[in-house]
C-alpha cells in the first residue's frame, strides 16, 4: 500500500503530543510500540514490560548511530517495506504482534520503517501507546483512543495497493 500525493498532507500533523529529550512513560501503559532507530532506543529504556521495537538501522537518512541490534530477550523479525508505503507483511506482523497477551518483539525494516506507525495505530488495544520519530522535531506520542484508532483505519483506506 502506498501514499498517493493527493492525500499526503492529512498523514503529516502529528498524532498526539510532541515531545523532545527524555522519554518517561512508565507506569501508564502496558504496552508501547516504538518506531524508529531513536525513538526505539529511549524506549529500550524504560521499563515498560511489552515493547515492539521498529526500526531499519538508519537515522535520518544515515548511519551515524551504532546500530541497535536485537535486544536481550527480544523476538527478533525482519520485514520489507519500500520509502512512503505500508507492506502488507509489515502490516500483518505489527498487528499480529499486537493481538499477543505479551510481547517483546524487534522489527527491522529493508526498507523504511516510517509510516509503519499507522498500522500499530490502527491496530493499537487499551493500555498501549505508541511512540514515532519526527526527524529534526521530536517524538510523537499516541495513546489508545477508539477514535484515534478509526482514524488510522480510514487513513490505511486511503492508500493505493
Amino acid at each position: 500500500m502506498r501514499l498517493p500525493d493527493k492525500v499526503r498532507v492529512d498523514f503529516t500533523p502529528p498524532w498526539g503530543p510532541v515531545f523532545s529529550g527524555a522519554l518517561s512513560i512508565s507506569g501508564w501503559v502496558n504496552g508501547l510500540v516504538c518506531v524508529g532507530d531513536y525513538v526505539s532506543r529511549l524506549c529500550l529504556e524504560s521499563s515498560i514490560g511489552n515493547l515492539i521495537l521498529v526500526f531499519d538501522g538508519v537515522t535520518r537518512r544515515s548511519d551515524l548511530l551504532e546500530p541497535l541490534g536485537v535486544p536481550s530477550g527480544f523476538s527478533f523479525y525482519r520485514v520489507s517495506n519500500i520509502r512512503g508505503t505500508i507492506s502488507l507483511e509489515a502490516y500483518a506482523l505489527i498487528c499480529g504482534l499486537l493481538s499477543r497477551d505479551t510481547v517483546r518483539a524487534a522489527i527491522l525494516v529493508d526498507g523504511e520503517e516510517d509510516m509503519l506507525a499507522l498500522p500499530a495505530i490502527a491496530c493499537l488495544k487499551p493500555g498501549w501507546a505508541v511512540v514515532y520519530g519526527i526527524p529534526g522535531v521530536g517524538a510523537c506520542i499516541v495513546e489508545y483512543e477508539l477514535l484515534a484508532s478509526r482514524i488510522a483505519q480510514i487513513r490505511l483506506l486511503q492508500l493505493v495497493i
